[in-house]
């Protein structure tokens, strides 16, 4: 009897084709640099229009329209490099990463401009107090989102100013008023960044310095009464101390560089904590579990909302972002947990905190 063996391989080979075609089919190709400049100029006004973006003069425009159109040839060369085909026998083409980017509106900063305008931490020598420790043994489940349980307000936007660490502090307020009281309030990140005095308003900050304000004062004003501008202002003293939406007894520290620790933190709050936001990956993050590239320098604040593991085994954190919703995956990053290096993916680890009442 003749063998099957050629008859099989052939059809795979053509399996394989098929679903490579497919899967073009559904995604079609990126701008490249093999674009023409005129397709890439019409791409460019189309994203101006989209972000209402102006310059000041002809020459800032080229200049933004040639950072641009290298920032879209990354997205194009991240997303051909890390789809590769299997080969013969193989049933489809495979990811070698677990992210993926995409065009959002940062489109015309450099990476360094990028970390300058929409970063934030600001290492000042304010004392943190000593690590609260939870017990190894407390009730943890195995997932946890508290924006099902309704204790996260919508994705913000933070506006050209290094306001990150008041809007991830406001996060971790407004889920645990929601937890404790039942009443989700949206709360002023502008009271932290007008009266702050621990941190630089919109020249970086503080979530810990931010946390100990509200509780020196006993309460924060919503986002309603004290509204965010993306500046630093004059700080309405009678608001700061008299129009409380939410009160506050203190913070405390998660013990740092222990993702178990943080686990059971996050188990029964929102927690803010510090990241290292540097990479053009981060920059132009669309969705999937981001793994890196990136250090444990952290520059930028965001709060961890929950956790959870995906059908693939892969674990990850759920964090609120402030660059509005059309950053990520609605507004969110999901970073890899419980990763072999202490201090956590991107740093995530090393100082994270949490409000009391």
């Amino acid at each position: 009897m003749a063998s099957s063996k050629p008859y099989l391989g052939l059809l795979l080979s053509i399996t394989c084709l098929l679903q490579v075609l497919l899967l073009a089919a559904a995604n079609p190709p990126t701008p490249s640099c093999e674009m023409s400049d005129k397709e890439m100029r019409f791409r460019f006004s189309q994203w101006m229009a989209k972000y209402s973006k102006h310059y000041s003069c002809p020459q800032e425009q080229e200049k933004r329209y040639q950072v641009w159109k290298g920032n879209t040839n990354f997205i194009g060369a991240f997303r051909s490099q890390t789809e590769i085909s299997s080969g013969v026998g193989a049933f489809a083409p495979q990811t070698i990463t677990d992210s993926f980017v995409g065009m959002n509106r940062f489109g015309d900063l450099t990476s360094s401009e990028f970390v300058q305008q929409f970063t934030g931490f600001n290492n000042t020598a304010f004392q943190t107090p000593p690590p609260s420790p939870l017990s190894p043994h407390s009730w943890q489940p195995c997932c946890v989102d508290w924006r099902s349980n309704g204790a996260v307000t919508g994705v913000k936007f933070q506006k050209a100013c290094a306001s990150c660490w008041a809007f991830a502090a406001a996060a971790a307020i407004e889920g645990l008023h929601k937890i404790k009281t039942g009443e989700l309030v949206s709360l002023s990140e502008q009271v932290m960044v007008d009266c702050d005095t621990g941190s630089n308003g919109c020249s970086g900050g503080r979530s810990d310095t931010a946390l100990n304000l509200v509780a020196t004062r006993g309460g924060i004003a919503s986002e309603e009464n004290y509204p965010y501008t993306g500046v630093k202002g004059s700080c309405d003293v009678g608001k700061l101390l008299f129009d409380h939406s939410a009160s506050l007894s203190g913070f405390n520290a998660v013990p740092p560089n222990d993702e178990r620790q943080l686990a059971l933190a996050v188990a029964r709050q929102p927690v803010t904590v510090y990241i290292d936001a540097s990479a053009r990956d981060f920059m132009f993050y669309k969705g999937g579990i981001y793994k890196g590239p990136c250090t444990s320098r952290v520059n930028h604040a965001v709060t961890i909302v929950g956790y959870c593991e995906g059908f693939g085994g892969d674990k990850y954190w759920i964090a609120k972002n402030s660059w509005s919703n059309d950053w990520g995956d609605q507004g969110y990053v999901y970073l890899a947990k419980d990763v072999w290096w202490p201090q956590g993916t991107c740093g995530l680890a090393t100082s994270p905190f949490y409000p009391t009442v």
